[in-house]
């Protein structure tokens, strides 16, 4: 851990952030990273005397949606007898069903390893508040306390006391919501985390900074624009925290990510009533919301995914209109080309893995989401351009679903829908062995 620590610094040093640095807790932002970039901590595993933190798996609240925990009141399915089993060949396996399909919920890795999944749509018009745990050691479900309100597109963030914080969504088409609660893992209950003093909004993103708190930033009140707005959360032990209003954005943006770059959020694409954002800007906490990048993204970019890589590096990859892919180097604050993948890909998940790897699965095939990918590809950069390999094929196509890197370095696959099916709500569960 002291060796990440050293090369934290050092990054910050040469992206010319070492004064944000300064500002902050280390060990906090230790953490935080560790959870989030779960690749980097594994390769520094090898550390005298910090070898526990080789094992920590990261923030699965961005790797997308999907998931199924059951209804509040059933256990749910133990899982097969493999679960808990010795190490599994490369590739896909199936594991136990979960009891009620759903979509667009949030799958969330704990610090003990289990896997809080919460709300989702769990028929046309109509989602859930019920929210269970996986637990990866045995395979077995088992219930929590049910959340305050149904929700869906909502985002869920790992707290740095273990607690879950989710926020916004849609209760149902049409009614996008402003409030948010907060899951204690001890109690396995929830409570009121306030209300988002910028409004309401549903397929935002959201981010722990190295301060503990949780930026929330854009998203829609409806499908048709993006929201300017922003906002902060600041968590308060055993109590339900405080928000502020954390600025506007230069651009509306819907169905955008947010990412952690040494310790700086990085805001990219996301969609506004002008079409797909090719733009990017940065929030600083002494400094706000800083002026955009243009065109440093190749194309408008919705339903993309952006993935912190082992060496620090971010992939951007995917959008409504291509394959194509954009590295971003924070050491040179420079924007490259990647390599493209294999099929177009929109609302698919992307999972960190260790050595610079992200594995890629689902998500829509073509701008009219009538079709989805049951295919996966891993990008591995070994080039300045990186390059993709096949990663093979789940039991069915699938988008809305999550991917949560579990700490033994495997991928959890939940739920989702079939678009290529009829849009088929999924109850199917998949684990991709690297």
């Amino acid at each position: 851990m002291r060796s990440l620590v050293r090369i934290m610094m050092a990054v910050l040093v040469a992206a010319g952030l070492l004064g944000i640095a300064s500002c902050i807790d280390v060990d906090g932002a230790t953490n935080k990273w560790c959870r989030e970039n779960p690749g980097i901590c594994d390769d520094d595993a090898g550390d005298a005397g910090d070898a526990g933190d080789a094992g920590d798996a990261g923030d699965a609240g961005d790797a997308g949606d999907a998931g199924d925990a059951g209804d509040a009141g059933d256990a749910g399915d133990a899982g097969d007898a493999g679960d808990a089993g010795g190490p599994r060949p490369t590739g896909w396996s199936t594991l136990q069903t979960i009891p009620v399909p759903r979509s667009g919920h949030t799958a969330t890795l704990l610090e003990h390893g289990g896997v809080l999944v919460v709300g989702g749509r769990v028929a046309a018009d109509s989602t859930t508040d019920t929210a269970g745990l996986y637990e990866p050691s045995t395979g077995a479900w088992t219930a929590v306390g049910p959340l305050t309100t149904p929700r869906m597109d909502h985002t869920a963030t790992l707290l740095s006391d273990d607690r879950v914080l989710v926020v916004g969504g849609s209760q149902a088409p049409g009614n996008d919501l402003a409030s948010a609660e907060i899951y204690d893992p001890s109690t396995k209950t929830w409570s009121s985390a306030g209300t988002i003093p910028t409004g309401k909004r549903s397929a935002h993103a959201a981010v722990l900074l190295p301060s503990g708190q949780v930026l929330v930033v854009g998203g829609g009140e409806n499908a048709g624009g993006g929201l300017l707005t922003t906002a902060l959360y600041t968590p308060t032990a055993g109590a339900a925290g405080t928000w502020v209003d954390a600025g506007t954005l230069a651009v509306g943006r819907n169905t955008l990510t947010v990412s952690l770059v040494n310790g700086v959020a990085l805001a990219v694409g996301g969609y506004n009533n002008v079409g797909a954002e090719n733009s990017t800007e940065t929030y600083l906490p002494d400094g706000g919301w800083q002026p955009i990048q243009r065109s440093v993204l190749g194309v408008g970019r919705q339903g993309h995914t952006a993935t912190l890589l082992t060496s620090g590096k971010l992939l951007v990859a995917g959008s409504k209109v291509g394959n194509t892919a954009v590295l971003f180097d924070p050491t040179q604050s420079t924007w490259s080309s990647a390599s493209s993948m294999s099929v177009p890909r929109f609302g698919h998940t992307a999972t960190p893995l260790a050595g610079d790897k992200v594995l890629v699965a689902g998500g829509f095939s073509n701008a009219p989401e009538t079709a989805a990918h049951g295919t996966a590809e891993l990008f591995i950069l070994d080039s300045p351009a990186g390059r993709w390999t096949q990663a093979g094929s789940m039991s069915t196509s699938r988008v809305g679903h999550t991917a949560t890197r579990l700490g033994t370095g495997e991928v959890l696959v939940i739920g989702g829908t079939d678009v290529e099916g009829g849009g088929n709500l999924l109850n199917t569960v998949q684990l991709y062995t690297p």
